[in-house]
């Protein structure tokens, strides 16, 4: 067995045990991506960029077979890895689209398998330039992480549901959306009144970007902040956002005997509290990703959408800085090309990486989908 998939196995059955993707003590992936010379100001330079982190991303899953002696769910992980080479597949030929003589991971025919694209990965990481050594330095140790994340995942599905895999084709995750197009949402709030962070400033600084992000609020700190102020100030708030729920308490949604109990009864107080251009109540996110078919039902028969992510900034986690969650969000951005980014408005890390992330993506052919849209 091939020496990184040894540890890639190790790690993944003593995580198995953790209850949920931000158990205690999981460590994360993150990187500051700051090795990459070519700023990211044209549709041209956004695809060379992706390109490379799509063939060391490809190169790494092809060095760790992760559907082989995985502890857990072995269906799950094939399952997984099955849609991860059709992702990635399609995902570098969009990137190969603006292909110009000579240009980087350019050579030869555009592939057409997995296969196909792991050898040409291969072929075009051996000719790196060598001012990108430390790029490639950087950047593979950040996906050799980022790719464990993935197989723990896989291997708790679907005992322990997540953003890894769907439940029910009518699940969104960002995959469905456009090329270079993304999706901005936040999760937790609302935080405390107080203009120097939390949802304050967030609101203030995505709404300055004339972005429409979503925020999915969770019912308890709904409630302390709405005691705190006024039905009034909580829609301007939001203002110019959509307000989703992220369920009552910030509990496990495949677990919790309460959770549908406690969704209706938060989502009609939501409701009160909507703020100006949104009409009704459509947007859920389950706690962790986690839900269960009751869950699902239930979101069916109030007519609303469960929206999952593919691009976790993982800003929740005390190694995470700003700069690292940028890295991070940006490294994604390059290899998804395309979906739902997740951050969390009760930590401070979305002011510090979000402007760097706008201001490296500007000009790039990058959008930012209105979450009216949704």
């Amino acid at each position: 067995m091939h020496r990184s998939f040894r540890i890639l196995t190790a790690l993944l059955c003593t995580s198995l045990l953790a209850p949920s993707a931000h158990a205690a003590g999981l460590k994360v992936s993150l990187t500051e991506r700051s090795q990459w010379r070519s700023p990211l100001t044209s549709p041209q330079s956004f695809d060379v960029a992706s390109r490379a982190e799509i063939a060391v991303f490809t190169e790494v899953l092809a060095d760790s077979d992760a559907s082989t002696e995985v502890e857990g769910n072995a269906a799950s992980v094939a399952k997984w890895k099955e849609r991860m080479h059709k992702v990635l597949v399609e995902n570098f030929a969009k990137a190969r689209e603006t292909c110009a003589t000579g240009a980087l991971f350019c050579e030869g025919s555009v592939p057409k398998d997995w296969e196909t694209l792991v050898a040409t990965s291969r072929m075009g990481l051996a000719k790196l330039p060598a001012d990108l050594a430390p790029w490639y330095a950087e950047q593979k140790p950040f996906y050799q992480g980022y790719l464990y994340e993935l197989v723990r995942l896989a291997g708790l599905f679907p005992k322990t549901t997540s953003e890894i895999l769907p439940l029910s084709p009518s699940e969104r995750f960002g995959l469905e959306l456009p090329d270079r197009s993304f999706l901005l949402t936040f999760d937790d709030g609302p935080t405390s009144p107080t203009p120097k962070g939390g949802t304050d400033a967030v609101t203030a600084m995505v709404r300055a970007e004339g972005i429409h992000a979503a925020f999915f609020l969770l019912g308890n700190n709904y409630e302390t902040r709405r005691k705190a102020t006024s039905v009034e100030q909580l829609r301007a708030l939001y203002a110019g956002m959509c307000v989703g729920s992220h369920g009552q308490e910030h509990r496990s949604h495949a677990t919790w005997a309460g959770a549908v109990a406690g969704m209706e009864s938060f989502h009609a107080k939501l409701a009160e509290t909507l703020p100006e251009g949104q009409s009704k109540l459509t947007l859920f996110r389950p706690p962790y990703g986690q839900r269960n078919p009751e869950i699902l039902q239930a979101l069916e028969r109030a007519g609303m959408k469960n929206i999952l992510w593919n691009i976790d900034s993982q800003d929740w986690h005390a190694s995470t800085t700003g700069p690292k969650a940028a890295g991070r969000v940006l490294s994604l951005m390059l290899l998804w090309r395309h979906g739902t980014i997740l951050f969390h408005d009760i930590h401070p890390k979305a002011l510090e990486a979000l402007p760097r992330i706008w201001r490296d993506t500007r000009g790039s052919g990058v959008s930012w989908v209105d979450c009216h849209d949704e």
